[in-house]
Formats: C-alpha cells, sequence, structure tokens
C-alpha cells in the first residue's frame, strides 16, 4: 500500500502534496481510499483566499472510491464496495435521527479520518481515510467513480427540490451554474415547467440542454415582467435562487405567484441586509425556505438517480487532472463559468 498523500492548501494560492500518517480504523470504520475527488466551491474560496477556515486546511467533500479494509463491527460493507463518503453525520443527535442531519449537532465534533494538524472538509483529497460505516453509501460495482464524486452537490439539490416539495406548476432557477443545471433537471424529473434566469449565454444554452424549457437574460430584458408573461401574469411556483447575490432577492421574491415559495438555496458571503415587504409576505402567503447540505436520504437517492442514469453527470464535469497537477485543477476550478473539476487521487 502507498503512502497516504494528501492535496493541502497551505496558503492563499498555495498548495502542497504531504505525507500523511496511514488512518487505523476503529469497529465501526472502514478504511476508505478516494479514487475521484471533485473541487467544490468551498476548496475553489479557501483556494483563492475568498474564505478562511484556517491553515493549513485538507477539503475534499465530493468523493467516490473503494473500501479496502473493515471494522470488526462493521456488517453492512465488505473489502472491495464501491462507495461515496458523505458528510459527517452523528448518527446520534435527534437531527440525524429525525431526517435532517444536515443540521447535525456534532459534525464539527466526530473524530478526524485521518490525522491531520488543521481543518478537515471531507478529506476526500487525502488518498486514504477512516470513515465510520454510517457515513457510506454504496454504488454499484461498474460505478464511474468521477459520476459519482458529484453524488453530493446532486444530493443538496435533492434536498432542497424535497424541501420546495416541487411538483407540476412553474418553477424558476436563477442562475445556471452545476448548482442551478442540477435543480433544472431534478425539477424537470418532478413534471415542472422550469424557466431560467442566467446572464451568461453558454449557460443559457446548457441550461435548455438539461431540459430547462425557457430561458431569461436578465441582463438585456426584465426578468420579473418576463416571468410573468410566461405564467399568465400568475407568477412561479416556485423560485428557486442559485447564485450568491444579495440584490436578487427582491426579484426572486417578484417572481413569485400568490402561496409561491422561494428557496434560498445558494450559500450568501456577503451579510448586506435584504429588505423584504413582510405585508407582502404576509398577504400573498408566500413561503421562505432555507436549505442547505443534504440528508443522508439525499445522498442515497443521488446514488441511484446518478446509477440510473436519470441526471446526466458527464456534461457537469469541465475537466479531470492527476494529483500531480493539482494546481491547475485549483485554478480551472476558480474560474469563472467552470462546472466541476476531478482530481484523481
Amino acid at each position: 500500500m502507498s503512502e497516504n498523500k494528501a492535496i493541502v492548501v497551505t496558503a492563499v494560492k498555495t498548495l502542497e502534496i504531504q505525507d500523511l500518517e496511514m488512518p487505523k480504523i476503529g469497529p465501526n470504520e472502514v478504511l476508505y481510499e478516494v479514487h475521484s475527488c471533485s473541487l467544490c466551491t468551498v476548496e475553489q474560496r479557501v483556494y483563492s483566499g475568498a474564505k478562511n477556515f484556517g491553515f493549513p486546511l485538507l477539503g475534499g467533500h465530493e468523493n467516490a472510491g473503494v473500501v479496502i479494509a473493515v471494522g470488526d463491527d462493521v456488517r453492512e460493507y465488505k473489502v472491495g464496495d464501491k462507495v461515496i463518503a458523505t458528510l459527517g453525520y452523528c448518527g446520534e443527535c435527534e437531527y440525524c435521527k429525525t431526517g435532517k442531519g444536515s443540521s447535525c449537532k456534532n459534525s464539527m465534533k466526530a473524530k478526524k479520518r485521518v490525522n491531520f494538524p488543521g481543518p478537515i472538509i471531507g478529506g476526500g483529497l487525502a488518498k486514504y481515510l477512516a470513515v465510520p460505516s454510517w457515513q457510506l453509501c454504496k454504488i454499484p460495482d461498474n460505478a464511474n467513480f468521477d459520476h459519482f464524486a458529484l453524488t453530493e452537490p446532486l444530493a443538496c439539490c435533492v434536498h432542497s427540490i424535497e424541501k420546495a416539495r416541487v411538483e407540476f406548476g412553474d418553477v424558476v432557477v436563477i442562475g445556471a451554474g452545476i448548482m442551478g443545471m442540477l435543480h433544472v433537471r431534478l425539477a424537470k424529473l418532478k413534471g415542472a415547467y422550469v424557466i431560467v434566469s442566467e446572464v451568461d449565454q453558454a449557460r443559457r444554452l446548457k441550461a435548455t440542454e438539461m431540459g430547462a424549457d425557457v430561458t431569461v437574460d436578465p441582463s438585456t430584458e426584465d426578468a420579473v415582467a418576463r416571468i410573468k408573461e410566461l405564467t399568465n401574469n400568475k407568477g412561479a411556483d416556485v423560485v428557486i435562487n442559485a447564485i450568491a447575490t444579495p440584490k436578487i432577492w427582491p426579484d426572486a421574491i417578484g417572481m413569485l405567484a400568490p402561496y409561491g415559495r422561494l428557496v434560498a438555496y445558494s450559500s450568501q458571503d456577503s451579510k448586506e441586509p435584504v429588505g423584504v415587504d413582510m405585508d407582502k409576505l404576509h398577504s400573498k402567503e408566500y413561503e421562505i425556505i432555507g436549505t442547505v447540505s443534504p440528508t443522508m436520504e439525499s445522498n442515497l437517492r443521488a446514488t441511484k438517480l446518478i446509477a440510473l442514469g436519470m441526471v446526466d453527470m458527464e456534461t457537469l464535469i469541465d475537466s479531470r487532472y492527476e494529483s500531480a497537477d493539482c494546481t491547475k485543477a485549483f485554478d480551472r476550478a476558480s474560474s469563472p463559468n467552470t462546472y466541476r473539476c476531478i482530481i484523481h487521487i
């Protein structure tokens, strides 16, 4: 077995390939070998300096790999199983036990998956990890690791779509990055009529390929007026905001039909206050829904969607790199208008 190499962010715009100790597994853990790791916006923002969780940092929460050893008390998994490793659900708190593991009380208190001096977000940028068995999901024996490395972002959108109760009706997706695209595909699977608002022409074209019925360019037309026109002056049943621009919220609310549901999907780095007409919220009976990470159930559903070929993950992969080219991978992933970059660990 080779050394446990890891791609570590040691400072802004600085990566090192380090050798870590091989993890020792406990009775309820598996030794997990990472094959593919996707670079999420978390890694991109840390690398660019937009976010600071502290250095050194080991990222990689979007990953897929193989079980190469199991603890004595593990029953569900065996050596050779292909799996994805989810986020740090403790499986013990009230939220985990009631299907709300995205708010797990103990995820930040968990035992580290590998001996590492700094913060770990997933850890999939290391070759080997010790992962509790309840944080795994099996994937098919013929799984494409690159595709299943995108389970977590798909699961985030599954969680969002389910909370929004998307069904037959009008759905607006604001932003056609990878998360917007996944929302488009999932909303179509639910039977919705999907309208995408996006300024970039190439992304509007890709949104159409993913199933969007209509695309709108808010830089050249009044998006709110166009949405009203497309929905017989009613507005959309669901509006999903997948961009991190605070100024979008008044328009997002303006697109809603009575009883409409607004999904606050994208993280908002800016703490700029957003004005909300509370009387309109009251009189139109709007719902504002926050959504963040997936639950364990969302991850399971996402693996099944990928396995059945119901969501085309290949079209959302921009490029692939080996570990030795990690700087090229991070630079490419941090470029505007890029979808996911995969590193083979």
